[in-house]
This record gives C-alpha cells, sequence and structure tokens, in this order.
C-alpha cells in the first residue's frame, strides 16, 4: 500500500532509514553498575576481652608513664581497642584511662613541693614534667584513637583524650598552690633577672609561659602578677633615672626599654600581653614624669640644633600622653 505524503519523511528518507539516523545520533550511555557494600559485622568477642584488654592497655600506660618496655604489640592492642569501641565499651575504658592518668598527674605534682630551693631548678623540674606529659598523652592517644573518633565524637561534654588530660593536670596543679606559686614567682624572678642585665634560659620561659596558655591559666596565674611586677619595676626605674639622667638620655634609656619588652612579646610572652606591657612601662617611665620632663629643659630641644636628637627619642612614643603634651605647648 502506498505511504502518504504526510507520513513521509521531509528529507525523502524511508522511516526506517529516519530511525536508523536518530540511533546513531543518540550517544551510548555507560551501563549502570550495580555495587554492593559489604557491612563488615562486628567482630565476636569472647568474654574476658574486656577485661583482658584493659589489662594490656593498663601496663602499655604505665610503661609508657614510667619511660619502661612493654612486652605488648602495640598494633593489636590498638584493634583491639577499636573492637571495645564497636561493642560500646569505649564509656568504660574512656573512665579507666582517665584515672591513670589522673593518679599520675597527681602523683608527680605532690613530688614536686618540697623540691629544690634553686627556682631555675625548680622551673627546669615542671618543664621537664610538662614535656614527658604532653610527649605520653600522645602516646595513649595514638593507642586509643579510636575512642576519640567515636566514643568522645558520639558523647556530648565529653573532652579528647588530649583535653582530658590537660583538664586533669589544671585540676591538680590548682590543689597544689605551692608548686603553682613557685613557678610563678621563678618566672618572675627570671623576667626581673633579665631586666638586670642577667642572661637566662629564654626558651625554659617561652615552653612555661606555652604550658600556662595550654592549660589555660595564662592570664589570671601569670599576666596578671606580671604586670603588676612589670609596673612597680618600672615606677621604681623611673624615680631613679629621672634624677640621675638629662632628658635626651631619660628618653633613650625609655626608648630600649620600651624596644626590649616588645622584643619579650616576640620571644617568650604571649601575643595578648604586649599592648598592657607596653601601656605599662609607658604610664611609669613616660606619662607620670611628663611634668619633670618639662621642667628639665625638654622645650629647649626643640632649637635648631638639638630637633634631630628630639625626633629621634619620640618616634617610639606615638600616642603617650608626652606628645599630647608636647603639642600643647
Amino acid at each position: 500500500m502506498p505511504l502518504d505524503d504526510d507520513s513521509k519523511p521531509d528529507d525523502g528518507r524511508t522511516p526506517a532509514a529516519a530511525n536508523l539516523s536518530r540511533k546513531k545520533a543518540t550517544p551510548p550511555q555507560p551501563a549502570k553498575k550495580l555495587v554492593i557494600k559489604l557491612v563488615r559485622a562486628k567482630p565476636i568477642l569472647p568474654t574476658n576481652f574486656e577485661e583482658e584488654t584493659w589489662a594490656k592497655l593498663k601496663s602499655a600506660i604505665t610503661a609508657i608513664f614510667f619511660k619502661q618496655p612493654d612486652s605488648c604489640d602495640l598494633e593489636k592492642l590498638y584493634q583491639a581497642v577499636n573492637d571495645l569501641c564497636l561493642h560500646k565499651m569505649g564509656g568504660s575504658l574512656y573512665r579507666r584511662i582517665e584515672k591513670e592518668c589522673e593518679e599520675h598527674i597527681s602523683a608527680t605534682l605532690r613530688s614536686l613541693v618540697g623540691q629544690s630551693p634553686d627556682l631555675v631548678v625548680f622551673l627546669s623540674l615542671v618543664e621537664k614534667f610538662w614535656q614527658d606529659l604532653c610527649d605520653q598523652i600522645l602516646m595513649i592517644r595514638g593507642i586509643a584513637l579510636s575512642l576519640d573518633r567515636t566514643y568522645v565524637k558520639q558523647t556530648p561534654n565529653v573532652r579528647s583524650l588530649w583535653d582530658m588530660g590537660l583538664q586533669l593536670f589544671r585540676r591538680h596543679l590548682s590543689l597544689a598552690p605551692e608548686v603553682e606559686h613557685k613557678t610563678v614567682t621563678g618566672l618572675l624572678r627570671m623576667i626581673e633577672g633579665e631586666r638586670l642585665g642577667e642572661a637566662v634560659d629564654r626558651t625554659l620561659l617561652n615552653h612555661l609561659l606555652k604550658m600556662f596558655t595550654a592549660l589555660g591559666i595564662y592570664s589570671e596565674s601569670f599576666e596578671k602578677p606580671f604586670l603588676e611586677c612589670t609596673s612597680e619595676f618600672y615606677a621604681a626605674e623611673g624615680m631613679k633615672y629621672m634624677q640621675q639622667s638629662d632628658v635626651p638620655d631619660y628618653l633613650k634609656h625609655v626608648e630600649m626599654r620600651l624596644h626590649e619588652e616588645h622584643e619579650r612579646c616576640l620571644l617568650y610572652l604571649d601575643a595578648l600581653t604586649r599592648k598592657p606591657l607596653i601601656a605599662t612601662a609607658e604610664k611609669q617611665l613616660l606619662e607620670r614624669h611628663i611634668p619633670a620632663i618639662l621642667d628639665k629643659g625638654f622645650l629647649t630641644l626643640m632649637d635648631g640644633r638639638r630637633i634631630e636628637d628630639l625626633r629621634e627619642r619620640t618616634h617610639c612614643f606615638q600616642g603617650s600622653l608626652l606628645l599630647n603634651h608636647l603639642g600643647r605647648c
């Protein structure tokens, strides 16, 4: 039967040819892959698996704290801890680890009470304990990493093993006020000695002040008394140097002191201490002596022969009350 004109393709091709053309124009689609996910079955644990695993882990923790060799295979112990976490036994394991850490930290801090009367030696003992503890907590965390990745993440208000160690140290340091007080006193004495020209161990200062920062007690336990001591030190020094020096020499000394305090902030003090520290030094060395500086003939520096000396001495005092007073003169 002949085809009607309407049923023929516009280009004169037969329907079969047109169909074939369309198939060739359509790009082949990739075949869909069937992916089967295999869910790992929880291992079936022996009845005494938890206690046996804890006995091995406790032995490993003790060896870590006392720096002794341990025969336990740490890789197998890591897997055993992971199996306990899979069986929802992480909470019990976490509390047991916390107890071991607390006993060690408490005992070590108690052993520091009454140690060397030499403050620098004492600070070295505290630093060694801190550095050792950081290494030990990281080693324990390495074995029990599954706790941090499962139990800690899934349980509100539970600290990571690292933060748990810091919290225990902070708590027991507060329970050993003699150790904290002696540490702060030693730090302040070292900084005062440096201001007086003594050579000090800046690395020791840096490590211990970073310890205070990590424990979250830097501001209250160290910075507050440090700024008070700074104020007293420069109040006394300002009075002494103001009586002994003429204005150019005094301002040169102030400039040197401010530079030294900036350097301390770079080397061992917390960066946030810089602003209140410089303000304290400027207040005691400059602001409280403005009348005396003016009375001793500061304005005579502004004649043609001394103007460069004036600029050199005051470029670091931008924003101080001294320059404000000069601006009104």
